[in-house]
Parts: C-alpha cells; structure tokens; sequence
C-alpha cells in the first residue's frame, strides 16, 4: 500500500487543481494500492511563519495551529503531490504558508543534524494551474519553490505539470492534459 499525501492549496475546493489531482490519483491507483490523505490547505487555519528560529532549537515549531497534523503527514507520506494555482506567477498564499511552516525540517537537517528523511527514497509530483494564457516565467517561480519545498522533505521531484489558459480552454475541453496527469500518476508508485 503506498501512502500518497495530496497537498491541496486551491482556495477552490473542486476547482482545475482538485481535477489535476484526481486525475493523478486515478493512475497511481492503476498501478498499485494507494492510500490517500488530501490536505485541503485553504480549509484549515494556518499561521504564516513568524521567523521566531523556535524551530532552531527544538526541531519543532511554536505555533500551535492546523499545521500539526501536516507535519505528522508529510512524514509518514510514500509520496506527495503538490497542487496549487498560480496568481501573479506565485504559488497560492495557502501552499507558500505551508511551505514556509516547513522550515523546523530544514532546521532539524541544517541546524541539529537530524533529518527525519535520511535514506528515504520517496516521489514527488507538482501540479501548477493558471488562467491566464502561457507568457514568459509564468510557472518558473511555483516549479523552483516546490523544487525547494520537496528537497526539505525529502521527495525526489519526478515531474510537473504546470497548465495555462485555463479560463478560455477549461479542463473538460483538454482530454490530453487529464492523460497526462494521469500518465505522472502512474509514476508514484514506481520505486525511484
């Protein structure tokens, strides 16, 4: 059984992002056993990182908020999807506050050299949606942020997929992207 972690961070709860996603899980259930924990960012309350260094010393964060059941699931994840929609060329606020809640792995790994993921070997998938038609760097800061973000947790990113134009041409109109998405999901399950 692989124990796949879809982080969510669409304030669109059935919006491109969640489609993308179930079109991934559909092929990673194609080729194995999954079990599956989605993490609605936008439903849960998270504070965004008060740059404390709390986590410098302790490993763990101060803040006592809906962070703490992420945490327990990236860790115990086999694999993980990163979703969000793209405003302004950025990640949603809800997936860059995750992220940056995640400094207490890059601090345990840096700072008190105890990485939770040493020796893991486990994939990483992210998925970047926009409206907007495809211009110059429109998902080039999502793609190096979740580069960054699936280092610190140990994931070895084993592709994207990033969409543009989603207002003029939606996803029920795009049967090549879904496969390709459901393609990616098939590479979850594989060992890497």
């Amino acid at each position: 059984m692989v124990k796949v972690l879809a982080l969510l961070g669409s304030p669109r709860a059935h919006g491109a992002n969640s489609v993308v996603v179930e079109e991934v899980l559909r092929g990673a259930a194609a080729c194995s056993a999954i079990e599956v924990e989605k993490v609605w960012l936008n439903q849960g309350k998270l504070t965004p990182c008060q740059a404390c260094e709390s986590c410098f010393k302790t490993g763990r964060c101060r803040l006592q908020d809906d962070m703490e059941p992420i945490y327990t699931a990236i860790v115990a994840a086999d694999a993980v999807i990163l979703a969000a929609p793209i405003y302004f060329s950025g990640m949603s606020a809800q997936t860059k506050i995750m992220i940056d809640r995640c400094q207490p792995f890059w601090a345990a790994k840096y700072i008190m050299k105890s990485d939770a993921f040493a020796g893991k070997r486990r994939p990483g998938l992210s998925i970047a949606t926009g409206g907007q038609p495809l211009y110059e760097g429109q998902f080039i800061g999502s793609e190096y942020v979740a580069s960054l973000f699936f280092k610190m947790i140990g994931v070895k990113n084993i592709g994207s997929l990033t969409l543009s134009d989603l207002d003029a041409r939606p996803l029920s109109e795009r049967p090549t992207d879904l496969e390709r998405a459901f393609e990616l999901g098939k590479l979850l399950t594989q060992p890497i």
